[in-house]
């Protein structure tokens, strides 16, 4: 049984975002002004990461529960793509445009819905998956924050909050106990 990570997201982010642990006393970052640039230095588990924490983020926005895996990686080439073609742009700003002409894919084998996994499901789920949800979750409780802000110190609580609320209950919803760290 693999245990969540704790604060993979803030550490990916903030160290592919170019900001160092002298930075990192400011605490907090606001994602919207990611550039592509910013994203094509990341390194591929970052990406992986800071990709996942936005379209949770823009779910959560949507009130969507559904992460389909299928779409979420292709959403990714075609983040990659429009990112060379347009370094100096944000990240927010390709998501923003693309989701206002995106049609939501329900169902399948690639999809997950957030509201219904278990805290037992997501940590017996395979490593990778695991990563993916986990920054998914994060973003979509975070949509209803300030802005697209992270804040290091609130994601290591929220990190271990998860941790140790599904380690007590494996039966509980995981975004439901998600929501519950970030009150």
């Amino acid at each position: 049984m693999m245990k969540i990570s704790k604060t993979i997201l803030p550490a990916a982010l903030f160290c592919a975002l170019g900001l160092s642990s002298a930075s990192q006393a400011q605490m907090q970052y606001d994602i919207s002004r990611a550039t592509c640039r910013d994203y094509q230095a990341m390194t591929p588990p970052a990406k992986r990461d800071f990709a996942a924490w936005m379209s949770g983020w823009f779910n959560g926005k949507a009130g969507r529960t559904e992460l389909n895996l299928q779409v979420y990686h292709a959403n990714i080439a075609t983040m990659q793509k429009w990112c060379a073609a347009n370094p100096s742009a944000t990240v927010m700003s390709l998501i923003e445009t693309a989701s206002r002409n995106a049609t939501a894919v329900r169902g399948g084998p690639a999809s997950i819905d957030a509201a219904g996994i278990t805290c037992g499901d997501f940590i017996g789920s395979d490593p990778e998956t695991q990563l993916i949800v986990s920054a998914w979750t994060a973003g979509y409780a975070s949509a209803d924050k300030d802005a697209a802000k992270i804040d290091v110190k609130a994601f290591a609580r929220h990190e271990k909050a998860v941790q140790t609320a599904c380690a007590k209950n494996k039966k509980q919803l995981l975004l439901p106990t998600v929501s519950k760290s970030w009150q």
